[in-house]
């Protein structure tokens, strides 16, 4: 069996230390040499509506991922065969089933990134709860009679010099038709320090400010709490296999057999020179 990571399944994870001094206190850096505003607000928990869009998001993600593990055919997988020949010898996958096993894992975790980037990135406009037709901005907040316009990706890879340098430029065509406004970019998951060098240069120049992981959630919902209670409802959806139903660790196992049967019809079992020849021809 694939390993198994065990979540609470409650929802109302709490008691996780804040990465900052006071949980009801967020600074916005500006940058662009603009001094940083501040807010002091309680911490508000978020709403049962905003817990159950959450969760339904999470649902609908994790359901997906059932659907598209069930479609999955041995045609469907992409092999480097000479990488994949190099990363058998060293793991010393011997059979198809090992060598099965370690690609599926493969293909199932990073299937599942950027849709759940997405999922993340539509959560967060809920929170969030103001849409906004300006472009570049995926969030508009109100703080003070004052507005945020956020930029929000899903991780710290998904921004690059050219992605910064545009999201500023938009953001700050925003900026012009309303002074007072505060441009920012949002990162739904990472720590500060995951952010290219260069992302940072770059938006600081254009006067845009940076919000990464836990202070980004923060800020958006007011709650110092927001993702430990993102990360309990996504346990919550995760662990909800229905009555009857395989949960996704038994489906994965499923698929396992499937595929080893369809490889092992084509080149045998034991992957030998010839299994690799064959396995090679059919994949170049």
């Amino acid at each position: 069996m694939m390993p198994r990571i065990s979540t609470p399944r409650s929802s109302n994870v709490r008691g996780f230390p804040s990465r900052r001094g006071s949980p009801g206190t967020s600074t916005v850096g500006l940058g662009g040499g603009q001094a940083s505003s501040s807010r002091t607000c309680s911490s508000v928990p978020l709403t049962v509506e905003q817990r159950g869009r959450a969760l339904g998001h999470f649902r609908r993600f994790l359901r997906q991922r059932v659907v598209n593990l069930e479609r999955l055919t041995l045609a469907d997988l992409t092999f480097n065969v000479v990488l994949l020949r190099a990363n058998a010898t060293m793991l010393e996958l011997c059979d198809a089933e090992t060598l099965l096993r370690y690609r599926l894992a493969q293909h199932v975790e990073r299937g599942s990134v950027t849709a759940f980037g997405t999922t993340l990135q539509t959560i967060s406009k809920d929170i969030a709860g103001h849409a906004t037709g300006v472009a570049g901005a995926d969030i508009m907040l109100v703080r003070n009679n004052r507005r945020y316009y956020i930029q929000v990706k899903s991780g710290p890879h998904t921004a690059n010099r050219d992605i910064a340098q545009n999201i500023g430029a938009l953001l700050n065509s925003a900026r012009a038709r309303d002074p007072d406004a505060v441009c920012m970019f949002g990162v739904c998951y990472a720590r500060p320090d995951q952010i290219s060098a260069i992302v940072k240069g770059q938006l600081q120049r254009a006067g845009v400010g940076l919000r990464v992981g836990r202070e980004f959630w923060e800020f958006i919902s007011g709650d110092a709490e927001c993702l430990n209670e993102l990360l309990g409802l996504a346990g919550e959806a995760a662990g909800e296999a229905p009555p009857g139903e395989a949960s996704f660790a038994e489906r994965v196992e499923q698929k396992l057999d499937s595929l080893v049967a369809e490889f092992s019809g084509r080149y045998g079992r034991t992957l030998d020179d010839q299994a690799w020849a064959f396995f090679l021809a059919d994949n170049s």
